[in-house]
């Protein structure tokens, strides 16, 4: 296949490639920022829904990325996390999947996964998975948060209580003042205040 320099299929891929480029910025950003208020990344990558297969062509590009977060204080031996936060870009839909997202335009959703029982960070790494990014796709209406979504405890883990997630339009998103005002602040008031997951 020939493209020329000016072709539809390199505009693509390059707007592709800049769509990418600032959810890197905004996930480095939100780290930033949630390290100010004492949450740090449980591990240094921003994994995302993709696929080398080649049966499933439409998931050869990133649908999603996440960072997940846990206290900086919690790097001892004693069980003290209850509760991870994340934030998360939802580029595209991800569908024929165990968790299908449907989405029209981009998007971030950021939340709490909370669990009954207090865990070592060392645990809480190995506790969460990278799908729990998209429970908000899943969860009913909060009933005390507006805009805010819940679930409860899951078959797949006896520890989990449940999530509160919410999601704001990645365009929304225009500055670190803005990611701040409408991810970041709402995120952590809602796990200073403990949340309302029953």
């Amino acid at each position: 296949m020939t493209e020329t320099m000016g072709s539809p299929t390199r505009a693509l891929f390059e707007s592709l490639a800049k769509l990418y480029k600032q959810g890197q910025l905004l996930l480095m950003d939100a780290d930033r920022l949630m390290g100010e208020h004492g949450w740090e990344p449980t591990n240094t990558t921003a994994p995302s829904g993709f696929s080398y297969s080649l049966n499933t062509p439409e998931r050869w590009y990133a649908r999603w990325a996440v960072r997940f977060y846990v206290p900086i204080a919690s790097g001892g031996d004693d069980p003290s996390i209850d509760q991870i936060l994340f934030v998360s870009i939802h580029f595209a839909s991800d569908l024929n999947t165990s968790l299908p997202t449907d989405i029209d335009e981009p998007l971030i959703s950021a939340g709490c996964i909370k669990y009954k029982k207090p865990m070592t960070a060392k645990v809480a790494n190995k506790n969460y998975d990278y799908y729990m990014c998209k429970y908000w796709f899943f969860g009913k209406s909060h009933e005390a948060l507006e805009g805010w979504r819940r679930t409860g405890g899951s078959k797949y883990s006896e520890n989990l209580k449940g999530s509160e997630t919410f999601t704001i339009p990645l365009y929304q998103i225009t500055s670190s003042e803005k990611l701040k005002e409408l991810v970041v602040n709402p995120l952590l008031a809602v796990q200073e205040e403990g949340g309302e997951v029953a």
